[in-house]
């Protein structure tokens, strides 16, 4: 609350960037899967597995394209970016 007062974005815990990225990295993975067995069994498939592949990819550009929007809304990165022309200050180890 503190820190939404005084103008900083509270960001989600690790456990929800982690999330999003396992949702984006099945959705990557199923859309992988589907194009490779796809290219392998392409001319030996039937029409329904034909749809069966189709659908795959699809669920798989849906969750990938849901954890990047959800991560959009919730991490922000174009409210919180490093400028370049602002010198980094000196860490003191």
């Amino acid at each position: 609350m503190a820190d939404e007062q005084r103008g900083e974005a509270v960001q989600p815990s690790k456990l929800t960037r982690y999330s999003l990225a396992m949702v984006g990295g099945a959705g990557m993975t199923l859309m992988i899967l589907g194009a490779s067995v796809g290219v392998i069994f392409g001319a030996a498939l039937d029409a329904q597995s034909t749809h069966s592949l189709g659908l795959l990819l699809l669920v798989g550009m849906l969750l990938l394209a849901l954890a990047i929007g959800f991560w959009l809304g919730w991490v922000r990165p174009f409210e919180r970016f490093d400028d370049i022309n602002v010198p980094a200050e000196p860490e003191q180890h």
